[in-house]
Formats: structure tokens, C-alpha cells, sequence
């Protein structure tokens, strides 16, 4: 019952938030569009020690701006064995092929879009190396010491961005070479169900400055 009422409670400042984010065109955030971490996932960014505000752009999709160096993604700790699941992508057809309307529905459960299915995982070493990889039919699988060493704090630290190039030959370059904005769709299974529902999953652009 509680958990209900503040969704209720963030749906509704989410959606007053909105009208004035239209009305302030293409300036600066307002304070009414800010968010000191994503409305689903409750995800912070962080950079120089200091937290980085996203900005709400509808009910599913936030943006931040980061300088080109490197940054943390800031992750709630949920319990003992918490999984994040991260896509990241150039564009954001990764967006519409987790089919957010379907998904609005409880039924029939929609199937998990191709960068989620089971195997696709990217490779990492077991502590993560620090690279953000980008595919559009992978993932970068967060458990474990990839959450980083710390128990009461999961945090996956990126230095660099890494994928395949325009030859399909592996390019990993630091974030300072990043041209952006980078698209990402990150999703915490809270069931354990392997269905990906609304409320456990939200996108997220990355703009780099």
C-alpha cells in the first residue's frame, strides 16, 4: 500500500513536471524538471565527486549531461544478490524495441527484447574493467564486484566506452573520445520472474559536454 501511493505520488509530480519542461523550450532545466536520480530505478550519476542532476523528459525517459571524463553510475542497494542489467546504444532504437506500451499492460507478458534474452550478457572481468559496452543485442551484467567492492554500495565506475566499430573490429576509447549521446535501457528484475515489467526498467541519455 505504501509502495502504491508513492508511485502515485511520483507519477503526479512527474507529470506537472512535464507541461513546464515544455513550456521552457530548449533552455536550461528548470528546477521543476531536475531529478536527483531517475524516477524507476532511482539511479544517480556522479562525476568529480560530486552528483550530477538528470532532467525529466517524460515518465520513462531521463537525461543527463556529463563532461567528457569519467563518471559513476550511482545503483540502490535492493539485498544480497542484486543484478542490474545495462544496454547502451548509439541511437535509440534500443528505446522502441523494449516496447514500453506493451509492457504497460500486466498481461499477456511481452518478451524481453533482444539485448536482455538470456546469454547475452558482455564479457568482463569479475571486479569490471570500467568499460560502458555498447550493442544493440547485448548488455553489461552488473552483480556481484562489478557492483563494486563496496558491500553497502553499488557503484559501476565507466573510464571508457567500448564496442564493436563500423568494421565490426573491437574499440574501446576513453570518455574523454566520447562523442555521444550514448542511449541506455536499464532494467532490475524486482520479481525474479525473467519478464521485464513496467516500473522495473527506464531509459536513459547520456549527453556529454
Amino acid at each position: 500500500m505504501i509502495a502504491s501511493v508513492r508511485l502515485l505520488a511520483l507519477l503526479a509530480a512527474l507529470a506537472a513536471a512535464l507541461p513546464q519542461a515544455a513550456a521552457a523550450g530548449s533552455g536550461a532545466p528548470t528546477d521543476a524538471t531536475r531529478l536527483s536520480h531517475s524516477p524507476w530505478l532511482a539511479l544517480r550519476f556522479e562525476q568529480g565527486g560530486a552528483e550530477v542532476p538528470l532532467t525529466a523528459k517524460d515518465m520513462l525517459r531521463s537525461e543527463v549531461t556529463l563532461k567528457r571524463a569519467p563518471f559513476s553510475i550511482v545503483l540502490p542497494v535492493r539485498g544480497t544478490d542484486d543484478t542490474y542489467w545495462i544496454a547502451a546504444w548509439r541511437d535509440d532504437s534500443i528505446f522502441a524495441a523494449a516496447e514500453p506500451e506493451a509492457r504497460a499492460n500486466p498481461e499477456p507478458p511481452v518478451a524481453l527484447p533482444p539485448y536482455f534474452l538470456p546469454g547475452t550478457g558482455f564479457a568482463d572481468t569479475a571486479a569490471g574493467s570500467g568499460t560502458l559496452i555498447l550493442g544493440a543485442e547485448g548488455h553489461n551484467h552488473l552483480y556481484g564486484l562489478r557492483l563494486g567492492p563496496d558491500y553497502y554500495r553499488h557503484v559501476f565506475n565507466v573510464s571508457a566506452i567500448g564496442g564493436d566499430d563500423a568494421r565490426g573490429e573491437w574499440r574501446e576509447d576513453p570518455v574523454s573520445a566520447t562523442k555521444g549521446p550514448l542511449y541506455l535501457v536499464a532494467w532490475f528484475d524486482e520479481d525474479g520472474d525473467d519478464i521485464m515489467r513496467h516500473g522495473e526498467f527506464e531509459f536513459l541519455v547520456l549527453h556529454f559536454r
